[in-house]
């Protein structure tokens, strides 16, 4: 029999998943778009900039409406805006009417997902918060993964995949009106004091903004970085396949470990090996497999900076306090997002393809300085004590 307590988790996990497989669809789709249009790449990165800007309303906003409306109702007004944003793209198709459409879009998905992320670890249990995170996340990935394969069938001359995923955030919709009292209570006034929460936890804080950083640039150059290394538009969008793909396998594994082992040094030697796989990306190209592997190790690596994140912020804090420190790391995370792609276009537009993964790598870099330096100085972040038992 599933308790209130599985059926919420379960219920969360597959909105969530409906809300990533709609970006999956979007990001790479509006990319490919203005990329035939002639569009240049730094216009490109700023265009998806822009549907990343309105993530940095989450901090000032977002506890308040989480607390105004509850989780259920604010994810549910988070996807019928989502809905509503993607209606408008094939309407008004150009790139200067998408920056307030992109603008409206990206506030409505970070919204459900600050949400979803507060669902989830409000729910978890310490001794297999890593596990449970990890299954969350492995769902979101893998909504982040069909959405290129979708490309692959439906093509970039037709506003099909818009339609898809208009489609898809419409069916989320349901087991969250199911589920939508077992969905966790919000306790205390929420807020979010971003400088609070630097001081308090500043590796899982800048956890948020790298992840912002270097998986915008990623997620949304990559196809342009393919197209411009002379890849066909499907084996492009394949690259961001494999990439999801790698941070899908590697969750279960991840998850496992930091319930077990110090999460911040865990961490480090995932950005350490995210750092040489994009250095090895540009000589990896004249080999698919070769490429394909480089990306799965790139997406398993990058994938463990939101998932470490998560556990280490679930062990931390409750209650309001969690929901104003996730609002601070959406921030963050949102700030490098909207930084991310306009810093990788320009790097392109300067140094060719190549600019992507040099501007990832030396995100990485900064990141494993930082890393580095908190495991010298503070106390090991250390799991709870694994109990045994089931993982929801």
């Amino acid at each position: 029999m599933i308790s209130n307590r599985q059926f919420g988790i379960i219920a969360c996990i597959l909105t969530a998943t409906t809300v990533t497989i709609t970006l999956g669809l979007t990001w790479p789709f509006l990319s490919i778009v203005l990329e035939k249009q002639g569009l240049s790449a730094w216009l490109i990165g700023i265009s998806a900039s822009g549907q990343m800007l309105a993530v940095l309303l989450i901090a000032p906003l977002g506890p308040r409406i989480i607390g105004w409306l509850g989780t259920a109702k604010t994810l549910a007004a988070g996807m019928v805006g989502m809905a509503c944003a993607l209606a408008l793209l094939p309407v008004f198709p150009t790139i200067w009417a998408w920056f307030p459409i992109r603008f409206f879009l990206g506030f409505c998905a970070e919204l459900t997902f600050a949400v979803g992320d507060i669902w989830i670890n409000q729910l978890a249990r310490e001794e297999t918060r890593g596990r449970l995170i990890a299954i969350y996340s492995m769902f979101l990935s893998a909504g982040f993964a069909l959405g290129p394969v979708a490309i692959v069938f439906l093509g970039t001359d037709s506003w099909h995949v818009i339609y898809l995923g208009i489609a898809v955030i419409v069916l989320g919709l349901v087991p969250l009106y199911i589920a939508r009292n077992a969905a966790p209570l919000v306790e205390g006034k929420p807020r979010a004091r971003l400088l609070h929460f630097l001081r308090q936890a500043p590796t899982l804080m800048l956890a948020g903004l790298m992840f912002g950083l270097i998986d915008s640039a990623t997620f949304s150059m990559l196809p342009v970085f393919g197209l411009s290394h002379g890849l066909s538009q499907e084996t492009a969008a394949m690259l961001l396949t494999m990439f999801v793909i790698g941070s899908v396998v590697g969750q279960l594994p991840l998850g496992w470990l930091a319930d077990h082992l110090d999460r911040r040094k865990l961490l480090a030697w995932c950005v350490f090996a995210s750092l040489w796989a994009l250095v090895a990306l540009p000589f990896s190209l004249d080999s698919l497999v070769a490429t394909w592997t480089v990306m799965i190790v790139i997406g398993l690596t990058q994938g463990s900076f939101y998932l470490l994140a998560m556990v280490m912020m679930g062990s931390r804090f409750k209650g309001a306090e969690l929901i104003g420190v996730n609002a601070s790391f959406v921030f963050l995370w949102g700030l490098g997002m909207v930084i991310g792609p306009s810093i990788t276009g320009v790097a392109m537009d300067l140094m060719g393809p190549n600019g992507l993964p040099v501007v990832a790598a030396l995100f990485c870099t900064i990141f494993l300085v930082i890393i580095v330096r908190r495991i010298m100085t503070q106390p090991p972040e250390k799991p709870g004590q694994t109990q045994g038992g089931a993982v929801l």
